[in-house]
């Protein structure tokens, strides 16, 4: 006896059911190696973005301490402006002459006379 083969619709039902089957099966498969890989790029961008901020949270730090030395350095600057400012100093003997000299323009300006 001949083995029994369905008949010739049947057979196709059977050939196209495996082919979705296939397909499904290759779908899946498909799936799942496309998560794999969004986890993958998911993991590289989080660690893109950790080096990043590190690198930036570094550039601020330079950044902060610089300024920081300058300002000291300006307000150093300044501080000893101000205390040389603040010191009495003793006119010199050029400084006398000159200090006679305006005065008496200054008398002359205000008396009329000749300086």
């Amino acid at each position: 006896m001949f083995p029994h083969e369905p008949p010739a619709p049947e057979r196709a039902v059977e050939a196209a059911m495996a082919q979705v089957l296939a397909a499904e099966a290759a779908a899946r498969e498909s799936v799942a190696l496309a998560q794999v890989e969004a986890g993958r790029a998911g993991e590289r961008s989080r660690a893109a973005v950790r080096a990043l901020a590190e690198r930036t949270e570094q550039r601020v730090r330079r950044w902060r301490a610089a300024f920081e030395r300058a300002a000291d350095a300006e307000l150093a600057a300044l501080q000893a402006q101000a205390e040389n400012l603040s010191r009495p100093t003793e006119p010199g003997s050029g400084d006398a002459a000159r200090i006679d000299q305006a005065v008496a323009r200054l008398a002359a300006q205000l008396t009329g006379g000749a300086p």
